[in-house]
């Protein structure tokens, strides 16, 4: 048997032709427990990507930004279109923070930090109109504050109304004067991010003059096209400037967040990995009683001068084969589900609610005064967001496929190790 092709042969038939007790639905469901596997698995971490990705730009395009840089002296016009002549910058502008109470219609003192921006953001930064959708009013900063919408919720504010901010006047700390200085509202936005549109605020530089103390320092914010290649365009940005800039990148200024997130994605991916391990334990189980059941088969195969290797390959072929068609099965659903999510809870809302309808009707005239809630599993009452959001990397997608066939193939490798224990004459005999 020189010819290797009789082992893919013998494996496709073990695959598809029915066992001796049980038929071939222990293949059966090993292949659809390795299916249940990765199409969760896709469908969880994708979800999970769309979430954290909507957190990520957030903190990236509105907070962070890829790089600051920050030295003593304030960066000249000149240098500032040195940065952005770089290949791979996308903005550059100059930028404050301030963290101030402020006052609405309601008397009580709400926690808001101000971001200090040029009047003519959009135009440095055309991307930052695709984050904030504005609510009322315009993005216009020389009109007066822009606020967050649930800050001016809690603040009981509508565009045109004013606000008060605390000021501290006054040369050193014993001379500090408390002062409230009133803005215009011009406008309010919804970023989808909850702590932003909660605690945020933005005002321009010249307004911001009043607010700003000599400890205060203005940063120049800068963003990439990737912003990933951060490392790189650091030293370009060094060489652009000069002197000894202060340079941080969005990985050092967010390590906290960033790292907590790709812990959770680690752990989801290990718990929810564990179903592979169960069933990669029943293909193990049922590869080695399918050996069982083949002995006399194995012993004819070794009589016609098949090796042990030979033999066990068609083992590792038939474990390969139901990993194969689990995964390519659990990859479709997987994607169908993610590309499809908020479409499956809504029918999942409407059977739930329809159940709880029907019940509701039966149980009506032993309970007259009982009336059944409408479900939604992601009210906007409860949850600060309209859909669930998803994105698929394709290389996570790979690595599930890559780890459920390793699972099954290394499986029926341990399963087929009696293999080499069957000698053709004692099996013959009997």
């Amino acid at each position: 048997m020189k010819n290797p092709s009789w082992v893919f042969l013998v494996a496709g038939r073990y695959f598809k032709t029915r066992r001796k007790e049980k038929g071939n639905a222990a293949s059966i469901l090993s292949a659809a427990g390795i299916a249940v596997g990765v199409m969760t698995l896709i469908a969880v971490l994708s979800v999970m990507n769309g979430f954290q990705l909507t957190t990520i730009e957030a903190i990236l395009e509105l907070n962070s930004y890829h790089l600051r840089l920050s030295r003593e002296k304030p960066l000249l016009a000149q240098e500032e279109k040195l940065l952005r002549s770089i290949p791979g910058v996308r903005a550059v502008f100059p930028f404050a923070e301030i963290q101030t109470l402020v006052r609405g219609v309601s008397s009580d003192n709400t926690i808001c930090v101000l971001r200090a921006l040029p009047e003519d953001i959009m135009h440095k930064d055309p991307s930052l109109a695709g984050m904030l959708g504005m609510v009322q009013g315009d993005f216009d900063l020389s009109g007066g504050l822009i606020l967050g919408a649930e800050l001016a919720r809690r603040l009981r504010v509508r565009t045109g109304d004013y606000v008060s901010l605390l000021n501290l006047s006054g040369g050193d700390f014993s001379g500090l004067k408390p002062e409230n200085l009133s803005f215009r509202v011009a406008g309010t936005f919804r970023c989808g991010y909850y702590e932003y549109d909660l605690g945020w605020g933005f005002i321009s530089l010249a307004n911001a003059q009043s607010l700003l103390s000599p400890a205060d320092e203005i940063v120049t914010g800068i963003k990439l096209d990737d912003h990933f290649d951060d490392r790189s365009l650091m030293r370009q940005a060094r060489e652009a400037v000069g002197g000894q800039p202060r340079l941080v990148s969005w990985r050092e200024y967010n390590k906290a967040i960033f790292g907590a997130l790709r812990v959770e994605k680690i752990m989801m991916m290990v718990l929810i990995g564990l179903i592979f391990v169960v069933v990669a334990g029943n293909i193990y189980q049922s590869l080695r009683r399918s050996v069982y059941e083949r002995t006399e088969e194995i012993g004819v195969l070794k009589a016609l001068g098949a090796a042990p290797f030979s033999i066990r390959l068609i083992f590792i072929l038939e474990g390969a084969f139901i990993g194969f068609a689990g995964c390519l099965a659990g990859q479709l659903l997987g994607f169908l589900a993610a590309g499809r999510v908020n479409e499956i809870f809504a029918i999942a809302e409407t059977l739930v609610n329809g159940a709880a309808g029907l019940l509701n009707m039966l149980l009506r005239p032993w309970f007259p005064q009982s009336q059944g809630q409408a479900v939604s599993f992601f009210s906007p009452a409860y949850f600060y967001l309209t859909e669930v959001p998803s994105k698929i990397y394709w290389g996570e997608a790979l690595f599930i496929y890559a780890f459920a066939m390793l699972s099954t193939t290394l499986a029926a490798y341990f399963a087929s190790g009696r293999v080499a224990s069957i000698k053709p004459a004692e099996v013959l005999r009997v």
